[in-house]
Order: structure tokens, then sequence, then C-alpha cells
């Protein structure tokens, strides 16, 4: 069974997107094993690079070495949902997904990943995200088991 450790930085409570989470992770509890850590803290900063310097120790810790780390950067390589597909379920792997804070991932922690991700040039919110991950990864399986909810090419 695939295991994922979704990791990320939680920038406010104030989520109306977890019923949709909810019902995804649902939809593939029967094939993926979760684990979600949110990490957030009420620290100030006074620059960027400290910020980001302290959410990647953050993140650091939750990481589990054993596993293989994807992190989702607008550096990564640009994937199609087929692609996407085959990198998570054509494996019976354990995976750390890696979504870092407002101003991104620090470097260290881009280092430690066996592979960066980018959904697009364009910057989302980070509940919006979550949610696309999410959804990409419930159309992974579609995918890999041939259901109808994601069509196919023919």
């Amino acid at each position: 069974m695939i295991s994922i450790r979704l990791i990320y930085i939680q920038n406010s409570k104030k989520n109306k997107s977890y019923q949709f989470e909810d019902d995804l992770i649902k939809r593939l509890n029967h094939s993926i094993k979760f684990d979600v850590k949110a990490l957030n803290h009420k620290k100030k900063f006074s620059s960027v690079e400290e910020l980001i310097g302290y959410e990647g120790n953050l993140i650091s810790k939750e990481l589990d070495h054993s596993r293989t780390t994807i992190c989702f950067d607008k550096e990564g390589d640009m994937l199609t949902s087929k692609k996407f597909s085959e990198v998570i379920f054509n494996t019976s792997g354990q995976f750390n997904l890696v979504i870092g804070g407002t101003y991104g991932l620090s470097n260290e922690i881009k280092l430690k990943a066996d592979r960066l991700i980018s959904f697009s040039n364009m910057e989302f919110a980070h509940d919006l995200f979550r949610l696309m991950l999410l959804e990409q990864l419930y159309r992974g399986h579609c995918i890999k088991t041939n259901h109808p909810y994601h069509q196919n090419e023919k």
C-alpha cells in the first residue's frame, strides 16, 4: 500500500476547504495510507530569509528519510496528470509530500528532495494548492484504476 505523509506549513486556521479535503482523503484511503502534518507557528521574523529558514527547520524535523521526498515548488518539473499518476502509483512507495510556506521552501529542504514538482508558473493560496494536490492524487488513482472520473485519452 502506498503511504503518503503530507507535510505543509499552515498559515491560517480559517480553512473552509476541510470538508472537500476530508472527502478526497476518504476516497483515497482504500489505496493510500495518509498522515497529514500541518505545521504552524506564530513567530515574527525580521526577514523573509529568517522565516523561510525557520519553516525549513520545522519541515526537516518531520521528514521521514526512509521515504521518497517530493517538494512542490515553482522551480520544479511540470507534469501531466498521467505522469504524476505514474510517479506515485507505479510504485508501492512511501512518500513525504511537502508544501512550503508563504515564501516557499528553504534551499535546505529543496536539496533534501528527491524530486521538485511544479503545478504551474502561477502562485496559489495554500489551502487551494493543498486541494489541488489531493485532487491530483485522486485523479492519479483514477488513471491507474481506469475509473471514469479521469477521461483517459482514446
